[in-house]
């Protein structure tokens, strides 16, 4: 009689011995095993993508420049075909520093400013006028306001154009013009004046009318300049035109004028100088400049005191608003046709630069 020998616990035997050896030789370490046998159950997915640690690169800073808003990064290592500006701030969180907008190479600057001044001045016939003795023996200076009735209060227009064609270096051009008319009785205390060859008195209507023009061209060199101050020297031609017609109905309906030029030399000084930089570019700068006039037998200054406030307009342009105070004189130091006259009082100008 044979012997039934037990299969199925040997079985079992085997199939738990190979689990065994076949888990530790696919496990290279039992650490990662156990980290296998604990993590969540994955159905199907697809593998976790591997997350590599890299080191913070610095974050733009924005930060104002010379000539308005703009994106400033951190400087690049090595040589870079982009230039900085030559009057950018550093970057960073701190107030912007002032900086005085100026023309650019091949930049223009025009502005047109009104000129409300008190004018005055005086006229003197030749000596050798045949009515020079006058009733009287003698003959005074004739007033502009008293005695030809010309307003004392008017509003001047003058034209300013300015062209930077280097870094130090630009063409200047201004003219000043207008057409004053004026009219009515001298005054009863002026006892009369010579005007030509006419004798004028009170009781008389007169009707006056006086054409002003005042030309300057010339160069100027920026003898000193820096982010936030400028100073300049010019020179230059000055061309002045006066032309004055009086008219009287009353005593026949003629007209005298009186015409004078001067063609004489001008040379002067200026000075900008920045004030404060608001966080947004605009910016407040002082603004003034001197200059005298020479030659042809005249002489005169013109001097101008005043403060200027500017906006950028991004790609280097700007507009700006100025305003202060004028002070215009000239004078014909020769007796022959004397002429004297002077613009004082403040002014208002816009302009813009591109």
């Amino acid at each position: 009689m044979l012997r039934r020998i037990p299969s199925t616990p040997l079985v079992c035997l085997c199939i738990f011995l190979s689990t065994i050896f076949i888990s530790a030789a696919w496990a290279s370490a039992p650490d990662e095993s156990l980290e296998v046998l604990l993590r969540p159950n994955q159905v199907g997915g697809p593998p976790s993508p591997v997350v590599q640690r890299t080191s913070a690169k610095p974050a733009k800073v924005r930060a104002v420049t010379a000539q308005g808003m703009a994106v400033l990064g951190c400087p690049p290592v090595g040589i870079t075909k982009v230039k900085q500006p030559l009057c950018a701030p550093y970057p960073g969180v701190f107030a912007p520093p002032c900086i005085l907008p100026q023309p650019r190479p091949r930049q223009w600057e025009l502005s047109v400013q009104a000129f409300f001044a008190r004018s005055k001045g005086s006229i003197q016939w030749p000596r050798n006028n045949w009515m020079w003795g006058g009733y009287s023996g003698w003959q005074r200076d004739v007033d502009l306001n008293d005695d030809l009735q010309l307003p004392a209060h008017n509003v001047f227009v003058e034209f300013n154009a300015k062209y930077q064609f280097s870094p130090t270096w630009s063409i200047r051009y201004s003219v000043l013009t207008d057409e004053i008319n004026g009219g009515g009785w001298p005054a009863w205390n002026t006892y009369g004046f010579w005007f030509g060859n006419y004798f004028y008195s009170y009781g008389q209507p007169l009707s006056t009318k006086w054409e002003h023009t005042y030309q300057r061209i010339g160069l100027a060199y920026d003898a000193v300049k820096s982010c936030s101050a400028n100073v300049s020297i010019f020179a230059g031609w000055m061309h002045a035109d006066d032309k004055i017609g009086v008219n009287c109905w009353y005593c026949g309906n003629y007209t005298q004028t009186f015409s004078k030029s001067m063609d004489c030399g001008i040379a002067g000084i200026e000075l900008q100088r920045c004030l404060k930089t608001a966080a947004n570019g605009a910016t407040l700068s002082c603004d003034s400049k001197a200059s005298v006039i020479f030659l042809d037998d005249a002489e005169g200054y013109d001097i101008q005191a005043g403060a200027r406030y500017s906006i950028p307009l991004n790609a280097g342009r700007w507009g700006f608003v100025k305003g202060g105070y004028r002070i215009v004189e000239l004078k014909k130091t020769v007796n022959e046709y004397y002429f004297k006259n002077s613009l004082e009082g403040g002014y208002a100008e816009l302009g813009f630069i591109f």
